[in-house]
């Protein structure tokens, strides 16, 4: 339990006080003390000039004649006069009867006088019921003490007065004390008051209001003392500002990080994240610090990761999938924390989400496998039945010429409308983004068109193609592409349906946006593909769209125009019940 601190008024006032006292005291016992002495001094000094006078006066007298003499001296000097023969008897008194008195031999001053001393003694007399000073003087003969002589003074009066004195001393040491006790009061305010005030000052400082200034003190010392604190407060509020721009500066580059950026200690305790982790790891950021990463990810691979960049005191990376983000991969970098001392703290750890990256790099990868797939074929296909017919006599190659030039030309044109294909989709990949500008245009008569070009293919599969419209509708877009999108849509459908069977266009408005939907009747597409059916060169049946002369790009060609015009294109199928294919196009 901490000592209860005292007001520093409590402890300058009570030690000026006190020295007052003490000090007006002593001198109080100090001078009462002296008058006494000096009283007393001079008492003795009388006296014994006195008594001196008077051993003189009896020298060789008669007992009788003594008395008188001590009589006549105490009633002209008022000072009490006694002669004592060595024996102790009394011979001569000026205030008593020497026939009653008592033997003196062991009076104090009497003890003294009698070994030839001069004797003093200040006590209580019974005869005169008061105190009173003794001088003994001793009177030799022959060398001898015969007689001593004693004058006596009353020290009574002296008493009085020395209390008289006592009591005015008092009473000015009070009033004095009273004095010292306001004086010491005043200036012990005087000296703490500013020091009241620049505590206040510094309570307001602490509390974060660097910009009050403490008043200066009078005194040389506090007045610099409350400027070196105005001046620490100025330079304190200078830092805590250049703190709190460089921290909303990391804060703004942090959060305007696409990357996703995480602190931990070396407890794996989180320090700092950005929104970008937040949102990778879908928790609530304001409820991420201090939190164990094994409480935001539970990722084995990420932890295992985060373990070995805490005990390496370099730069680690490594690609992480997250399975519970769904399934990114993310390029992992570790950077190593300090503090500024430049002792290590934790680590900084930088997401950077590369799935998209790592899906172009595999579809760039099929792509190119797939379309050596698809040029391979109908090369191979065509050097062989070219080497066929360089190896058959001539007789032989003028029958079979007609057939083998048949399939040469439909593994020819194969090839040609796969090129046309790539071409079509490598210059709509271009014009993504670009902000086009269309015109408005019917789409019932683009519709109207699609079917006019598909109507060969119809009428050969005995397949009826029906359009529902309703009327004119005029949204903004390129006719030659969205014909095309609609074309390869019929021609899907007309593929995969049966002779006998039907393709319905619809075509219906919904918040702003034109629906085209194109339906069939046909065998439809299992669930597992639906997900990558819009996938270059992704079939659902390989063989039977090669046979039916597909190249693989009809549906991502689609995709790319309807994305062009800023567009959504989706697709619902059941096995055995047809498919659906819906085109979203904005109305303006």
């Amino acid at each position: 339990m901490s000592e209860k601190k005292r007001r520093l008024l409590w402890r300058i006032f009570p030690s000026f006080f006190i020295i007052t006292v003490v000090s007006l005291a002593a001198v109080t016992y100090y001078s009462t003390g002296f008058f006494k002495r000096y009283f007393l001094a001079g008492s003795e000094d009388q006296l014994t000039t006195q008594a001196q006078l008077i051993r003189r006066e009896i020298s060789g007298k008669t007992p009788d004649r003594i008395n008188d003499i001590c009589l006549a001296i105490g009633r002209t000097t008022g000072t009490r006069v006694t002669v004592i023969l060595s024996s102790g008897r009394v011979i001569g008194d000026s205030l008593g009867d020497v026939q009653e008195m008592e033997n003196h031999r062991i009076r104090p001053e009497i003890v003294s006088a009698l070994r030839a001393d001069k004797g003093v003694s200040v006590r209580y007399s019974d005869t005169l019921n008061q105190n009173m000073m003794y001088v003994a003087l001793p009177l030799e003969t022959d060398g001898a003490v015969t007689t001593v002589v004693r004058t006596a003074l009353s020290v009574s009066a002296m008493d009085v007065e020395i209390k008289r004195v006592q009591t005015n001393l008092m009473i000015a040491l009070m009033l004095t004390v009273l004095a010292a006790a306001g004086a010491s009061l005043f200036v012990s305010r005087r000296i703490t008051r500013p020091l009241e005030q620049m505590k206040a000052g510094a309570g307001g400082l602490a509390r974060g209001d660097l910009t009050l200034r403490l008043a200066m003190p009078d005194t040389e010392e506090l007045s610099e003392l409350a400027l070196t604190i105005n001046h620490m407060a100025e330079r304190l509020d200078e830092k805590i500002k250049s703190a709190e721009d460089r921290t909303m500066e990391l804060e703004a580059v942090l959060s305007s990080m696409g990357e996703g950026v995480i602190a931990v200690d070396l407890n794996e305790r989180v320090l700092m994240v950005n929104r970008a982790v937040a949102g990778i790891f879908d928790h609530p950021i304001e409820t991420m610090t201090n939190k164990n990463i094994l409480e935001i990810a539970r990722n084995y691979d990420l932890h295992k990761f985060i373990k070995r960049a805490l005990a390496s005191p370099d730069s680690i990376g490594e690609n992480i999938t997250l399975t519970d983000t769904g399934k990114r991969l993310f390029n992992v970098h570790s950077n190593t924390l300090s503090n500024a001392q430049g002792e290590r703290m934790g680590t900084l750890i930088i997401f950077h989400d590369i799935t998209r990256m790592h899906r172009l790099e595999t579809m760039h990868k099929d792509f190119a496998a797939n379309v050596s797939h698809e040029l391979k074929t109908p090369l191979t296909s065509i050097k062989g039945f070219i080497e066929t017919l360089q190896d058959l006599d001539e007789s032989e190659a003028l029958t079979r010429r007609e057939g083998f030039l048949t399939i040469i030309e439909k593994n020819v044109n194969r090839m040609i409308a796969l090129v046309d294909d790539l071409m079509a989709l490598s210059k709509l990949e271009r014009q993504e983004g670009d902000k086009t500008v269309f015109e408005p245009h019917d789409l019932s008569a683009v519709i109207k068109s699609a079917r006019a070009a598909c109507r060969t293919r119809s009428e050969s599969g005995r397949v009826t193609v029906k359009a529902d419209l309703s009327g004119p509708l005029f949204i903004p877009m390129d006719t030659l592409l969205v014909e095309q999108a609609l074309v390869n849509l019929l021609d899907n459908a007309l593929k995969y349906s049966e002779p006998g069977g039907e393709v319905l266009i619809q075509v219906a408005q919904e918040k702003g946006s034109a629906l085209i939907r194109v339906i069939d009747s046909g065998p439809g597409i299992g669930q597992e593909h639906l997900s990558r059916i819009f996938e270059r060169f992704y079939r659902v049946d390989s063989a039977r769209s090669t046979d039916m002369g597909g190249t693989g790009l009809g549906l991502a060609i689609v995709k790319h125009i309807v994305q062009y015009h800023n567009g959504t294109i989706r697709v619902e199928s059941t096995p055995d019940k047809g498919a659906m294919f819906e085109i979203s196009l904005p109305l303006a």
